[in-house]
């Protein structure tokens, strides 16, 4: 069945299209929210049946082509919102020292151009990016880490943005 069936289907017999997005597509969506919250088996689950509920009340607007786009960043998206109320929660703390976020920086960008540029930007700059748009830091986590305020982190995370634009082929 192709998604556009599977789309159609949805107004018509909900629980067989229903059945089948959760095979296509469940796997899709607890592999993204794994990335955001590992180790979270019932919350990663949960993300998983709020996407699959979130195609089910998008159903007539969404198009066939953009549906594995759409799964993926609502995946994204809830997985990410869960992050944050743990983290404020302080159930879901990032890590426990700088080694250990050195470590996953090098594991999740290293040896991709856009990692190479990041190196090369100034000191804190590049950290201040990956902390931000990585590790999922508010621009008031990394304002206090760097003793900054976040108007001026914020700053930094403009011109780093502008000059990846200009620099980096992606």
């Amino acid at each position: 069945m192709t998604d556009q069936e599977l789309l159609t289907q949805l107004d018509h017999t909900p629980d067989a299209a229903l059945t089948e997005l959760t095979a296509r597509y469940a796997p899709l969506a607890a592999a993204i929210a794994g990335r955001v919250l590992p180790g979270r088996q019932e919350d990663i689950e949960e993300i998983a049946a709020d996407t699959l509920i979130k195609i089910w009340q998008a159903g007539d607007s969404l198009a066939a082509e953009t549906l594995r786009g759409f799964v993926i960043t609502t995946a994204r998206n809830l997985a990410i919102d869960r992050w944050r109320v743990l983290r404020r929660r302080a159930e879901a703390p990032l890590f426990d020292n700088d080694a250990e976020d050195s470590a996953f920086l090098e594991q999740h960008v290293l040896g991709s151009l856009l990692a190479e540029y990041i190196r090369a930007l100034s000191p804190p700059d590049g950290e201040i990016f990956l902390r931000h748009y990585l590790l999922l830091e508010t621009a008031a986590e990394i304002g206090a880490r760097y003793a900054l305020t976040e108007s001026a982190v914020r700053a930094r995370l403009h011109r780093v943005r502008k000059l990846l634009q200009k620099e980096v082929p992606l």
